[in-house]
C-alpha cells in the first residue's frame, strides 16, 4: 500500500506554499482554509449505512487532515451528502464514459427515459461523492461505488449542466486516471503556476475517445 500520510504531508506542504499567492478570482476563501478531520468512528458509520468502502487515499486524508476546506474553487466538501446515491453502483467504466456529442439522439432519450423512470434520483448521481465544484454545473467527482475495479477510487470531471457528460481525469503524461490524491496534487501544482488573472478548470485533464464510426451522433 503507498504511503499516504507521506505523499499528504508533501501535498500539504506545497499548498501551504500558496498562501502568498494572490488570485483575482478564487471562488472560495483565499488562503485555503480546512476543516477539521472526521473521526474514524463517523466514516465508518457512513460506510456501514451505504454498504460501501471510501477509497483509501481519500480516506485518509478527511481522517487525518481536513474533512472539508475552502478550495480547491468553491471548497472541498465534506464526504456526507444530501444528493446522490453513493450505495449505487457508478453507471460508468473509464473506457466507457459519458460524452453527450458521441452519442445519438436515441441514446440521449433512452438517457433521459432512464433518469426519469428512477423514483430514487438520477442514475446519473450514484456511486459517487462529490470533492468540489467550479461553479455552472462543472463537478469534480470520486467514484466510491463501481463493479469495475479499475474505476473503483479514480476521480471524473462530470459535467451534464452544460452537456459535457462525465468523464475520469487523468495524467497528460501517462493517461492513468486521477485517484484523490492525484486531483489534490494537481491543483495545487496547477495553482502554484497561476499569476494573479489567470483561471483553469479541471476539464482540461479530461481526454476524450475518438468519436464511434457513426453517421447519427450528435457531434
Amino acid at each position: 500500500m503507498d504511503n499516504y500520510d507521506e505523499r499528504i504531508a508533501r501535498i500539504m506542504a506545497k499548498i501551504e506554499a500558496l498562501k502568498e499567492k494572490e488570485f483575482s478570482i478564487t471562488c472560495g476563501d483565499w488562503p485555503p482554509t480546512w476543516e477539521p478531520p472526521f473521526s474514524e468512528e463517523e466514516v465508518a458509520a457512513f460506510e456501514a449505512e451505504k454498504g460501501i468502502r471510501l477509497p483509501a487515499d481519500y480516506r485518509r486524508f478527511i481522517t487525518t487532515v481536513a474533512g472539508a476546506g475552502s478550495q480547491p474553487f468553491y471548497g472541498l466538501l465534506p464526504f456526507r451528502q444530501e444528493e446522490g446515491a453513493p450505495e449505487r453502483p457508478f453507471p460508468f467504466m473509464l473506457e466507457h464514459i459519458l460524452y453527450f456529442l458521441h452519442m445519438t439522439e436515441e441514446e440521449l432519450d433512452a438517457l433521459e427515459g432512464d433518469d426519469e423512470d428512477d423514483e430514487d434520483g438520477s442514475s446519473l448521481d450514484q456511486g459517487l461523492v462529490a470533492l468540489c465544484t467550479e461553479g455552472c454545473g462543472m463537478d469534480s467527482v470520486l467514484v466510491v461505488n463501481s463493479e469495475d475495479p479499475d474505476t473503483y477510487g479514480t476521480v471524473w470531471f462530470f459535467d451534464v449542466a452544460n452537456d459535457f457528460g462525465a468523464a475520469p481525469m487523468r495524467d497528460k503524461a501517462t493517461g492513468r486516471p486521477f485517484h484523490f490524491l492525484d486531483w489534490l496534487e494537481y491543483w495545487a501544482d496547477r495553482t502554484a503556476g497561476l499569476n494573479e488573472d489567470d483561471y483553469f478548470s479541471f476539464s482540461e485533464t479530461v481526454q476524450l475517445p475518438e468519436p464511434p464510426d457513426s453517421l447519427d451522433i450528435m457531434g
